[in-house]
């Protein structure tokens, strides 16, 4: 019987994991080619066993407290986002707490087949739950785990994304490139009682593959908050972080882009022919009816419009008796012909012939992809904005973003 491996040994089989990991990713960013079947085996081999060695790391833990010998962290201190970054600025080393989060989040980024992080950087995780990473390898829920008292370092991107509230597939933590298989549905044969059954297989397609690409922000923080230890200074500065971010995101996606180089294509340049002009109840039903006969309506259904869209909505009748009350209706988050109704300003205008139209759009946002591979890399810059006694934070994450099935919505403009 094989001697069971202590904490210690444990973590250092996983280490090995992790690098080997990053060996095959490495390798076949370098050759500028997909994952052999071997290598993406060992992928989805290495991240199974990483997540036995969590599990097997928990339970030695469990036992631990039992016996009376609780597993000591470090130190007690707790990770802190605003004494990471004072401490870079200052140039003094980090300690403890602060040195062993941001050592395992680059280790976890490094690993994912996004660009290295800069030695110079901080990584921070992304992903919000005490759970594994989705991979490409397994396409299962396998990878590093998030302890608890970790999260409070985490930033609240989801929050902060108009996609992901309208229910878009977000994935963080991913691996190496990703695709959605497309299924052409199966068939079915009314027979005879002897009959033969024909073979009613659907077939898979290999959809758009996607893969990590470099989104780059930056925001400002004043020197005399960074020394601040402050509880709502420190969400201050995550919220801050991720806000930027999320923009970014969010204009992206939103936007015309088409075939552009290292950016993700936008879900406007290619608009509905049925639906613009000015809004009224007939164009919002008529953005549902297209989804119905695309056989889309299930799901997470929303509609997403300009602010400019929902302003006008709130005034207009949907008949002119006004019996039937105003299009839209609630406040905040309201509702559009009975669906949640979301509002962002970085949903296009100028759009139409007249160039006076705004973005809308309606459909099953589970159909919708937003991804996230490894941290958030942030770069702290002293120097740039000193004069106004600002640290500039120049972050870097990898993200990519389309439609899984493009059918299932409508790209539409009204004014």
């Amino acid at each position: 019987m094989a001697k069971e491996k202590s904490i210690t040994e444990l973590k250092d089989e996983r280490n090995q994991l992790i690098a080997r990991s990053k060996e095959i990713i490495n390798g076949a960013k370098t050759e500028k080619r997909q994952f052999k079947p071997e290598e993406a085996e060992e992928l989805g081999t290495n991240q199974q066993r990483r997540a036995e060695i969590d599990l097997e790391i928990e339970e030695h833990e469990v036992m631990n407290r039992q016996q009376g010998k609780r597993h000591q962290p470090v130190t007690n201190e707790r990770f802190s986002l605003r004494r990471a970054i004072a401490n870079m600025v200052d140039g003094y080393k980090q300690n403890d707490a602060d040195a062993s989060v941001i050592d395992a989040a680059t280790a976890l980024h490094n690993s994912s087949g996004a660009q290295i992080s800069d030695k110079r950087s901080i990584v921070v995780p992304v992903n919000m739950e005490k759970r594994a990473a989705f991979t490409a390898a397994t396409e299962a829920a396998t990878g590093v785990i998030i302890d608890e008292e970790q999260q409070e370092m985490l930033l609240p991107l989801q929050s902060a994304l108009v996609l992901a509230r309208a229910g878009a597939r977000f994935m963080t933590g991913l691996q190496g490139n990703i695709y959605w298989p497309q299924f052409s549905g199966a068939n079915v044969f009314w027979e005879g009682e002897n009959s033969a059954a024909k073979d009613g297989a659907g077939n898979f397609t290999k959809g758009e593959i996607f893969k990590p690409l470099r989104l780059t922000a930056y925001v400002d923080i004043s020197k005399q908050l960074l020394v601040q230890e402050n509880a709502s200074v420190e969400a201050y500065i995550r919220q801050a972080i991720a806000v930027a971010i999320a923009q970014k995101i969010e204009q992206t996606a939103f936007s015309k882009n088409k075939g552009v180089e290292n950016t993700p294509d936008g879900m406007f340049h290619t608009l509905s022919g049925t639906v613009k002009g000015d809004i009224n109840w007939a164009q919002i039903v008529a953005m549902e009816t297209n989804a119905d006969t695309q056989n889309a309506l299930f799901g997470n259904l929303a509609y997403v419009l300009h602010p400019s869209l929902i302003g006008k909505a709130k005034t207009k009748v949907k008949d002119a008796s006004g019996a039937g009350g105003f299009i839209f209706s609630g406040n905040g988050d309201g509702q559009l012909n009975g669906y949640k109704a979301l509002r962002t300003n970085n949903l296009p205008k100028e759009l139409g012939e007249a160039t006076d139209e705004f973005g809308a759009v309606f459909g099953n946002w589970a159909d919708y992809f937003l991804g996230q591979w490894g941290g958030i890399e942030l770069l702290v810059d002293p120097y740039t904005q000193a004069l106004n006694g600002t640290v500039r934070l120049i972050t870097n994450s990898y993200w990519n973003m389309g439609f899984i099935r493009k059918e299932s919505f409508c790209i539409a403009s009204m004014k």
